[in-house]
C-alpha cells in the first residue's frame, strides 16, 4: 500500500485568479442579459466559482459593476490613444476609435455612464479611468486648438462624438459602414470651430 496522500480533488472555485474569471463572467452576462439582469450568483456560477467567491473581492453587484466601468474606460483610453497615432487626422481616428468601442460592446457604454448603477463618486479608481479617457481626447484638441479654448472644444468634441454613438446603439440611425465618413466630419466640425476667429 502507497504510502503517499491522498489529493484531494480541487473545487471548481480554485481557479487561479478568481477575480477575473469573476470579471470576465461579469462581461458577458452583461452583453447577454443587460446591468439590470446580471447578479452577482450569475457571475459566479457562470464563472465556475463558490458562492463566496465574489465576497472576496467585491462587497456588492455595484462594486462589480464600478470595476467593469473602470476596466472600460480604460481600454477606452487606450483605444484613443493608439488611434490618435495613426498618421492622418488624430481627432478623426479617435472619434471612430470611439463610436467603435462602443458598438461592439453596447451593454458596457451603457453602464459606463450610468450613474443609477454606479455611482462613481464612490469609486475613486473608476472616476479616475474616466478622467483619463477624457483627457486622452483633450490631449488631441490641444494639439491644434488655442489653449484658452481646449477645455469648451474637447467636451464639444466628445459630446457630438458620444451623441451619434448613443444614437447608432439606441435608436440605429445608421449602419457601421458610415463610421470613418462621420469620424472625419465631426472631427472637421471642431476643427473648424477651433480655426474660427473670436469676437
Amino acid at each position: 500500500m502507497s504510502n503517499s496522500k491522498k489529493v484531494k480533488p480541487r473545487g471548481r472555485y480554485h481557479h487561479g485568479n478568481a477575480k477575473e474569471a469573476l470579471l470576465a463572467s461579469a462581461r458577458g452576462l452583461l452583453e447577454s442579459e443587460g446591468a439590470a439582469g446580471l447578479s452577482l450568483r450569475q457571475a459566479t456560477e457562470r464563472a465556475g466559482l463558490s458562492r463566496q467567491a465574489p465576497y472576496n473581492h467585491f462587497a456588492d453587484k455595484e462594486a462589480l459593476l464600478a470595476e467593469l466601468v473602470r476596466d472600460a474606460f480604460e481600454q477606452l483610453c487606450n483605444a484613443v490613444t493608439a488611434a490618435s497615432g495613426r498618421a492622418g487626422d488624430p481627432l478623426a481616428h479617435a472619434a471612430a476609435a470611439y463610436i467603435q468601442f462602443a458598438q461592439i460592446s453596447p451593454a458596457l457604454f451603457r453602464l459606463m455612464f450610468s450613474r443609477e448603477l454606479v455611482d462613481l463618486s464612490k469609486f475613486p479608481e473608476a472616476k479616475a479611468a474616466a478622467r483619463r479617457a477624457f483627457h486622452s481626447l483633450s490631449a488631441i484638441v490641444a494639439g491644434f486648438a488655442p489653449p484658452d479654448r481646449v477645455a469648451d472644444l474637447s467636451l464639444a468634441a466628445w459630446s457630438v462624438v458620444h451623441g451619434y454613438a448613443t444614437l447608432c446603439i439606441e435608436a440605429k440611425v445608421e449602419s457601421h459602414d458610415r463610421l470613418a465618413e462621420r469620424s472625419r466630419l465631426f472631427a472637421q466640425l471642431i476643427r473648424s470651430e477651433a480655426a474660427a476667429r473670436r469676437e
